[in-house]
């Protein structure tokens, strides 16, 4: 990607700098070049002059300045000492050191400090790009965090309706081993491609998003099994949207992203503890209804006027279909729009059944039959016909496997979490098709497509066959 002066000032042009530099000439120049990327540059000529500077800026503002920008080699106090003084002040304090060729020697000590970046005299225009654009990208991002996270807590988002922890007795037994392993779980999450690269494409950085969204996210998680939060209102979701938002994440990306947690998990538990159908039901109804939330928390941010707001993603950005609007319940029609929500209903329903006593072989087959022909309508249409052959595949697999899963109550007890947690999608999706007419009618492919690789993947799984390298967390996706 190449850094241009826009995409700086993108991150930059709110920001408070203190430039120190003790060189008359160059510091003029300098400062000129900074006042054109930055808020408000103030200057200081020497290490004792900047940390006075940096005090009287704080007892003025309450606030610290944003970035320091310092020569090292000066009069008085050098920026070593000047970084160090201002460190105890403020930890979290950016300061990037200019420093000449015959400064190497002070370069150990810049990094013990914990310096934000370099820079080299003289000041070349793609390295200065390149730092100030990484420097000023990170601390607006941590600004926008912090906003929100203060926004959420004055609404006092975090002590809604808890669910009763009784509900969740058998997920209670893995929170010591999810709370040991959530930074694990986490980069699982945060390490699949698919994330990587859409965080990557939007220039997010991943551990910064691992660090205040996916740690958060599974604390969370963590915390609706203890009964000590709501179920599918993940305060962080916010913050998280309202993040995606100011990077231009289209739908499709934010809900992959999401998705794949879903499956993190799935894949961690399944791994760790196989088929234990009571935690697993518990497990899937705590991730189906935090992806709800999510999906409900995106629409309404959307469209209500609230004090964090998800706008419309930009059409400069949003993923077009066709170059022509489409009217999608014109496209379809209308008696099969009308049997695809029946359908949900009956695999909705077919799900539950073939965990019960009367379970047989004609009913998962039954079960298969209503998931094909939910993709064999979808596969009529040009538009949809990837996802339809899918979903067909689903179906195809369930009919083909009835007679295992009618004999395995406990295996088909795990698969119906699934397919109502798929339902529930296909239900999102169909109303956003057909009601709201969304402008991507892709957003939930990805989705779709690792759900329906999940469940398979639960249909032939050979228990008997099962070896540590079989349970490789890709196998999932």
């Amino acid at each position: 990607m190449k850094i241009n002066n826009k995409l700086i000032l993108e991150n930059s042009k709110n920001l408070n700098v203190l430039y120190v530099e003790d060189d008359e000439i160059l510091r003029k120049i300098t400062q000129e070049l900074f006042e054109s990327f930055f808020l408000h540059v103030d200057i200081a000529i020497d290490g004792n002059d900047g940390y006075k500077k940096y005090q009287d800026y704080y007892n003025d503002t309450n606030s610290y300045y944003d970035i320091v920008i310092s020569d090292i080699n000066m009069p008085n106090m050098n920026g070593i000492d000047m970084a160090k003084k201002i460190k105890k002040i403020n930890n979290e304090q950016a300061i990037i050191f200019i420093t000449a060729f015959d400064e190497v020697k002070y370069l150990h000590s810049a990094v013990n400090i914990g310096v934000s970046g370099f820079l080299s005299k003289p000041i070349e225009t793609q390295q200065l790009n390149e730092v100030l654009y990484t420097i000023s990208k990170n601390i607006t991002d941590k600004k926008l965090v912090s906003k929100h996270y203060k926004q959420i807590e004055e609404h006092n988002m975090l002590a809604l309706n808890l669910r009763d922890a009784r509900d969740f007795s058998s997920a209670k037994d893995i929170v010591l081993d999810i709370e040991e392993n959530k930074e694990k779980i986490s980069n699982l999450w945060t390490e699949k491609k698919v994330v990587h690269e859409r965080l990557e494409r939007h220039t997010i950085d991943v551990d910064y998003f691992t660090k205040h969204y996916a740690m958060k996210v599974l604390e969370y998680f963590i915390d609706v099994i203890n009964g000590d939060a709501e179920l599918g209102n993940c305060p962080v979701i916010f913050v998280m949207l309202d993040f995606f938002k100011h990077k231009n994440l289209p739908l499709e990306d934010i809900f992959m992203i999401c998705v794949l947690f879903k499956n993190t998990i799935t894949a961690y538990i399944f791994d760790r503890y196989s088929f234990n159908h009571v935690l697993f039901d518990d497990i899937s109804l705590i991730l189906d209804k935090n992806f709800e939330g999510v999906v409900i928390n995106y629409l309404s941010m959307k469209k209500c006027d609230k004090q964090i707001l998800v706008e419309e993603i930009p059409a400069e950005v949003a993923l077009h279909v066709e170059a022509e609007e489409v009217n999608y319940a014109e496209y379809v029609l209308e008696n099969d729009v009308y049997e695809l929500q029946d359908l949900e209903e009956d695999i909705d329903n077919l799900a539950i059944s073939v965990t019960g006593v009367q379970s047989s072989v004609e009913a998962c087959m039954e079960l298969g039959n209503k998931i094909q022909r939910y993709g064999n309508i979808l596969s009529n249409y040009p538009l949809f016909s990837e996802l339809g052959k899918y979903i067909n595949k689903l179906g195809i697999n369930f009919v083909d496997n009835s007679q295992l899963l009618s004999n395995d109550r406990e295996r088909m007890a795990n698969i119906s979490a699934l397919i109502e947690g798929f339902v529930n999608d296909l239900i999102v999706w169909r109303k956003e098709i057909f009601e709201n007419n969304i402008e991507n009618p892709h957003f939930l492919d990805n989705s779709f497509f690792s759900n329906v690789d999940t469940i398979i993947m639960f249909i032939e799984y050979d228990e008997s066959a099962a070896s540590e390298e079989a349970f490789d967390d890709d196998m999932f996706f």
